[in-house]
């Protein structure tokens, strides 16, 4: 399928994981604008990314991606956009990556597989796209990652990342063994008073008073929300 935002296009016809609003979230919500260098970890079709791009036209923006297919996706969506100088997609393990680029970044943004436990989806594909075992990018993993390139000389240096509710608790108690402390929180509802089923969480490594907010997505009158929509007004039409 395709998508249009309103300064960039998105075809994630080869990509397992589509666009969503898990991305869309992420991309308008993740503190990008004071960065130099942002990575988007696990990019698929390069939304996020592109999505960091415009919101920080000064920044370089590294997408780091597994799977062949949906890099091609990225790159392809990169190339057709106004945001071609700014943005790199690297078609690699980002473990790989980690340990050979030397380099680190002042934000760095992942929506993460997860359902570590549960039942895979038949499609081998999606599978590695949203599930952490089977040799995918565990939270572990991902975590050794971001301790390793989160720029130790940024005080202001971020991890942001999106994860369904009931991950929330184990992903921040191993994000603390990493020397990450959690500093922002945001509950994603679909109305208010409904359960929160996704997160938004930002990381650093300078203990901070965590700020903990809860945004509805859908508004009394059954539209979208004001604060969400003002939260992605740059992004959809």
């Amino acid at each position: 399928m395709s998508f249009s935002f309103k300064q960039f296009h998105i075809d994630d016809a080869h990509c397992a994981m589509k666009v969503g609003t898990d991305g869309v979230l992420l991309g308008a919500w993740a503190n990008v604008c004071e960065a130099d260098r942002i990575l988007d970890v696990g990019c698929g079709c390069g939304l996020i990314a592109l999505m960091a791009a415009q919101r920080n036209r000064a920044a370089r923006v590294v997408g780091v991606e597994l799977d062949a297919a949906a890099a091609a996706d990225a790159l392809a969506n990169v190339q057709h956009s106004p945001f071609v100088s700014n943005v790199e997609i690297v078609c690699a393990d980002v473990l790989q990556y980690a340990a050979d680029c030397g380099l680190a970044f002042d934000s760095i943004l992942s929506n993460p597989p997860y359902h570590e436990e549960s039942l895979l989806p038949p499609a081998s594909q999606r599978a590695k796209a949203r599930h952490t075992q089977g040799g995918g990018l565990t939270f572990a993993a991902l975590l050794r990652v971001v301790e390793h390139l989160l720029n130790p000389a940024t005080p202001k240096a971020t991890f942001s990342a999106i994860l369904p509710m009931s991950a929330v608790a184990g992903f921040v108690a191993m994000a603390a063994v990493h020397g990450l402390q959690l500093t922002r929180r945001t509950d994603v509802v679909t109305r208010k008073g409904r359960p929160c089923k996704r997160v938004l969480l930002e990381f650093c490594r300078t203990p901070q008073s965590l700020v903990h907010t809860t945004l509805s997505l859908v508004g009394d009158d059954g539209t979208r929300a004001e604060a969400y929509a003002d939260l992605c007004k740059d992004f959809y039409l």
